[in-house]
């Protein structure tokens, strides 16, 4: 069965979800906020108000690219709790973009290279998000793994600002 570019692998919604809505939820009682940090490794102390929602696909972009760079930046300073809290903020960015998508007036084939783009972005993003919560000592530093993923990111950035 032939699979729409809107579908995504269940285990991808499932983290992009868990990214995305993890400081969206309303105060969670303490053993909800306890189980959250012992599966995800800490907690997410900040709120859906935390982030602006863009409003056209152009300023959701200029988010994800502004979110990338910060990541590099704080990385290159060492600056992890600060990276941290950026790239889980690029999984509320990759949702707000892929929620204007649908309203953009793009050909299929522009809307299927940004779904295309936002999944390799997500993907990386996923990846460095598992580096900067290994155990110490345990896995190669965030800002090694960033290293290997940047001309990625910065291609699948390139791609959606085309697809504009």
């Amino acid at each position: 069965m032939a699979r729409s570019s809107a579908c995504r692998p269940l285990p991808v919604v499932s983290v992009m979800a868990a990214l995305a809505l993890a400081g969206c939820e309303p105060a969670a009682p303490p053993a909800a906020k306890t189980a959250q940090k012992a599966a995800h490794g800490h907690d997410h102390d900040h709120d859906h108000a935390d982030h602006d929602h863009p409003e056209t696909l152009a300023a959701g972009v200029a988010q994800l690219a502004e979110a990338a760079a910060a990541v590099e930046k704080h990385l290159a300073s060492g600056a992890t709790d600060e990276a941290d809290e950026v790239v889980h903020g690029v999984g509320h960015i990759i949702e707000d973009i892929q929620g204007l998508l649908p309203k953009e007036n793009l050909t299929a084939e522009a809307k299927a290279a940004a779904a295309k783009a936002l999944d390799e972005v997500f993907e990386c993003f996923d990846k460095l998000d598992t580096a900067l919560h290994a155990p110490a000592g345990k896995g190669e530093p965030p800002a090694e793994v960033h290293a290997g993923l940047k001309s990625r990111i910065d291609t699948a950035i390139k791609s959606l600002k085309d697809a504009l």
